[in-house]
């Protein structure tokens, strides 16, 4: 018998992104496990001050170039000042948990030409107490992608799927099963992340964009 924690419940964000296109757009997701919400700047644009883990923002527009990542707690102690390279394009920026207790990544938010019969979908693995992971979304299969990977778009038909979350060691083994809405001329990010700091605490969270 495996002793497997029961993970939370799939979130899904659709049409986070309702501007299809902000050159140097940035949004914060917060995927850091064990942490009170943040407060979030970068630069000098106000994100958020409450980003709960599991949440995300909107984009805002930035001067592209190295802009600064502040968190803050709400007594306005600061956990992390981190410069973080913005180009031209989108960016998602993720605060991840790391071995010096929090870091944050940039994660380019590019395109992927869909159609009326089809969607795009990519994995990012933000699970900092997980390791690789493979995720299998019908014949499709994302395999051992790492802590920190995110993986290439994939075009697939439009559709009803389910997510099934596994060990690159134990494939057979599903730890997760998340049914998963591709609409069709979409593009998708399914994040994984941890809900407690323990290897087999994984949750997803499903953000649906669209471009052009």
């Amino acid at each position: 018998m495996n002793d497997v924690l029961l993970p939370q419940t799939s979130s899904n964000c659709r049409f986070c992104n309702f501007n299809q296109w902000i050159p140097a757009g940035v949004r914060v997701l917060n995927a850091a496990v064990n942490y009170n919400p943040f407060s979030v700047t970068v630069g000098n644009t106000n994100m958020a001050t409450s980003l709960d883990q599991g949440s995300i923002t909107r984009y805002s527009q930035m001067n592209q170039g190295y802009q600064t990542v502040t968190l803050s707690g709400s007594n306005g102690y600061i956990y992390l000042q981190k410069p973080v390279y913005i180009g031209d394009g989108m960016t998602t920026v993720a605060i991840i948990n790391a071995a010096s207790g929090l870091d944050v990544m940039a994660i380019s938010d590019t395109a992927c030409a869909t159609n009326s019969f089809s969607a795009c979908i990519r994995v990012a693995n933000l699970a900092y107490y997980s390791g690789p992971i493979n995720v299998g979304l019908g014949n499709l299969v994302f395999s051992s992608v790492p802590f920190r990977d995110v993986t290439s778009f994939s075009r697939v038909s439009a559709g009803n799927y389910t997510a099934r979350i596994s060990r690159p060691q134990n494939p057979g083994n599903t730890l997760l099963s998340v049914p998963v809405n591709l609409n069709a001329n979409r593009i998708y990010t399914l994040y994984l992340m941890n809900w407690n700091p323990s290897s087999d605490a994984i949750q997803t969270f499903l953000v649906e964009d669209r471009r052009g």
